[in-house]
């Protein structure tokens, strides 16, 4: 049986760690030899204090260990060549059969004080390893030496204080050397996710106004053709005798047409998104069609009947006329003068449209005594102006108003809002686009225009 000595990984591990130990404690004893700036990084450079002894005995221990490892190794490697020398010795003498129990026997025995060497080592190995992990504990936070408080404690610093300001140790670096962990952008802000509420909020919607005001009858072309009466000459009267003629009076017409327009708009997504978000398809479908109803609203309005608009009220309606006002007339006077002119044109005034600013101006005024006109602020009833409907316009202009009779204009509804979804537009089937259309078609008649009177407050 033949044994050799090799240098292990353990045996490096052991010689690495005696090093860093014996450097640590040095630079901890403020050993000249060892600037105390090569351990700065650990957050503290040590001063002089009165906590010396325990650091010395560590190293007191830590050499005597190093001293009996080294001469382990040595004992070793001295056994290990021997029994080499005295292994090649006995095959020598078994080849040429002049071994004997002599030689058998100072074999055994070599063996054994390897053995034995060995065994040593292994002890010494452990020995080694707690000195090293207590002189490690000597720069952390463990529990075999004092207590960077303890160690204030007992230095000549503290000793000699007599008060005012004393500088116990010096610190060279933050008292981590690592980051912190926080929720810091550098540090686990990535890890952290913000709660998400559920849903979409939407922006708000404006009231629908107008349409609500009219009939609508539901037809089947593109077109509506109806006839106005354009000229009445009442000439009714007593007949003068008999045998005379009687008075005869004149009526006159007009053939109109009006175009059914279409009023669309549309939106491009993604089929995935679509499969992906099932809320966001309602949402587009509900947004398309409520812009819609509110441009509609707009073109009832002031829709100037070119480029396939409609022809709207105000672009129709008779200009209010200013001989019926009186002077010193308010806001809520002129009303009612603008309701007279509906009255004498035959034809039951029924609503009034103004401005956000002009009805919360005309609610808010008060008798001289301060009571508010309009009763309450809680009674909570709805607008109403002299009996008739009070309609919010969010599209008329400060100062403007609008009143008129139900009877004056008819909406014509040739399809209903509808929403379609395409792919056949440009390249979208081969991008997995889609096209969501929202449109509607309808028309619009003011059939009796002197029945729209339009002005604006003095």
């Amino acid at each position: 049986m033949k044994k050799s000595f090799t240098i292990t990984r353990q045996h490096v591990t052991i010689v690495f760690l005696l090093a860093a130990a014996v450097l640590a404690a040095l630079a901890l004893m403020g050993h000249p030899l060892i600037p105390a700036e090569a351990f700065a990084g650990l957050g503290m450079v040590p001063m002089a204090m009165s906590g010396e002894i325990d650091v010395k005995k560590q190293m007191e221990q830590l050499t005597d260990v190093a001293k009996a490892a080294k001469d382990a190794i040595d004992q070793v490697k001295k056994s290990h060549t021997d029994l080499d020398g005295r292994v090649a010795k006995l095959h020598e003498e078994i080849a040429s059969g002049k071994a004997d129990s002599v030689t058998k026997s100072a074999f055994q025995d070599a063996v054994v004080r390897v053995e034995k060497a060995e065994a040593m080592l292994s002890k010494t190995n452990a020995e080694l390893t707690e000195l090293a992990q207590k002189s490690a504990n000597l720069l952390g936070s463990g529990n075999q030496h004092k207590s960077l408080g303890q160690m204030a404690a007992a230095s000549d610093a503290a000793k000699s204080y007599k008060g005012g300001t004393v500088e116990l140790c010096a610190m060279a670096a933050p008292l981590f050397g690592k980051a912190a962990v926080t929720s810091g952008a550098a540090s686990a802000g990535a890890l952290i996710e913000a709660y998400r509420v559920p849903g979409i909020i939407v922006g708000p919607d404006a009231p629908l106004t107008i349409r609500d005001l009219f009939m609508a009858v539901s037809i089947s072309s593109n077109a509506i053709e109806w006839v106005r009466e354009l000229l009445f000459t009442n000439a009714a009267g007593a007949q003068n005798g008999e045998g005379t003629a009687k008075n005869e009076s004149g009526l006159t017409f007009e053939k109109k047409t009006s175009p059914v327009e279409t009023i669309a708009h549309w939106i491009p997504a993604s089929r995935q998104v679509l499969s992906d978000v099932p809320q966001l398809s309602g949402i587009i479908d509900g947004k398309l069609r409520t812009g819609l109803k509110l441009k509609e609203d707009a073109a009832l309005m002031f829709g100037d009947g070119t480029n396939g608009n409609l022809l709207g009220l105000v672009p129709q309606a008779t200009a209010f006329n200013a001989l019926l006002s009186k002077v010193g007339d308010t806001k809520i006077d002129m009303l009612r003068r603008a309701i007279l002119q509906v009255a004498k044109a035959q034809y039951p005034a029924t609503f009034q449209v103004l401005s956000l600013e002009d009805w919360a101006e005309i609610e808010t005024m008060k008798t001289t005594d301060g009571a508010y006109i309009f009763g309450s602020p809680t009674n909570g009833t709805a607008p109403r102006l002299w009996g008739k409907s009070v309609v919010e316009s969010h599209g008329l202009e400060t100062g403007d108003f609008l009143v008129g009779s139900s009877l004056a204009a008819t909406i014509w509804d040739r399809e209903d809002v509808t929403v379609r979804v395409a792919e056949q537009h440009a390249d979208f089937f081969i991008k997995n686009m889609v096209a969501i259309l929202c449109e509607e078609r309808l028309g619009f008649t003011v059939e009796r225009p002197q029945a729209i009177v339009s002005g604006a407050f003095a």
